[in-house]
């Protein structure tokens, strides 16, 4: 059980110090006789070595690809909700779009926060990631990460899947609600304050005849 969680901790940043000790102990002979030591100190270095290749471990990836999907699906739906804004519709009726727009944007914005504490919640404190202090680990150390397993990969695509069906409703909701609203097709700048029907000249009493006799033929 000591091994395992000194394993556990060698893969942590903070066991990285550490593992520099073991390893000078390993060389010195101190450690020398007893593998799994020597097996853990070989995987620290291992993990080290990935990090400073940039290659990140499963629960940082998928944290970030998340966080990705969330946000682009938010932005796209709020472009929705924000197009509403410029429905021509009637003044008795602008309060209500107005209302109907912000409270929509609103319920997304919520519905994407929700959404990122739902990914942080499964991803904070996974062997990757350090996790709050005493949070983690069955031994109550803060430095013994959970492993980040095929489960909880699962969990976090379900929090995205439903969020991102969630966000879209909201939008189409939001137009479908605007959509009931009676709209108006504003004039050209031009015909403000004309008349709807302006008679011409040929049609006003007194005015030029619609037509224009022919003449009487001479002899």
């Amino acid at each position: 059980m000591l091994l395992t969680n000194l394993a556990a901790f060698l893969s942590t940043t903070k066991g990285a110090a550490a593992a520099t000790v073991v390893a000078a102990a390993a060389l010195t002979g101190v450690a020398a006789t007893n593998q799994d030591v020597q097996n853990a100190v070989n995987t620290t270095v291992q993990t080290i070595t990935r990090s400073a290749d940039s290659s990140q471990p499963a629960v940082v990836a998928a944290r970030n690809k998340a966080d990705k999907d969330l946000r682009d699906a938010f932005r796209a739906d709020q472009q929705k909700i924000a197009k509403l804004h410029s429905t021509h519709v009637d003044n008795t009726d602008r309060a209500t779009l107005n209302t109907t727009v912000n409270t929509a944007d609103a319920a997304l914005r919520d519905r994407l926060t929700k959404a990122l504490n739902d990914v942080a919640a499964l991803t904070l404190g996974r062997n990757g990631l350090e996790g709050a202090s005493g949070a983690t680990g069955s031994t109550g150390s803060p430095d013994i990460k959970k492993e980040f397993t095929a489960d909880t990969q699962t969990k976090i695509d379900e929090v995205v899947t439903t969020a991102v069906t969630d966000m879209d409703k909201i939008a189409k909701d939001a137009e479908d609600a605007v959509a009931l609203l009676p709209t108006v097709t504003p004039g050209k700048p031009e015909d403000a304050g004309k008349p709807a029907d302006v008679g011409k000249p040929t049609d006003v009493q007194g005015g030029k005849p619609a037509s224009v006799p022919n003449p009487p033929a001479h002899p």
